[in-house]
């Protein structure tokens, strides 16, 4: 890379806002991406539209790890935390 490439490079670097920064790191981490869900093992395709915007997508970026759930896990959790929730409710009256 001559200079005149790098100062270009460290220029548009420099323009990028945080968000920015931010969004381009968490997409190059997608491709990291599981072939199915990691708490059921259900598998996932990533040519089908419907499963590709229904699943949960989480991205730790410290640990570089992408997780990837299904709706019903996700339901399940939901469920879940709904009732601690609820429970805890009860209990501090």
């Amino acid at each position: 890379m001559n200079r005149k490439q790098r100062r270009a490079a460290e220029k548009k670097e420099k323009s990028q806002s945080p968000e920015d920064k931010a969004l381009a790191q968490k997409i190059s981490l997608f491709g990291h991406l599981p072939d199915a869900c990691n708490t059921c093992a259900a598998p996932f395709d990533k040519q089908n539209r419907e499963m590709v915007f229904s699943w949960s997508v989480v991205v730790h970026q410290e640990e570089q790890k992408v997780r990837l759930f299904c709706p019903d896990c996700i339901n399940k959790t939901k469920e879940t935390l709904s009732v601690n929730q609820t429970n805890i409710d009860e209990s501090t009256r």
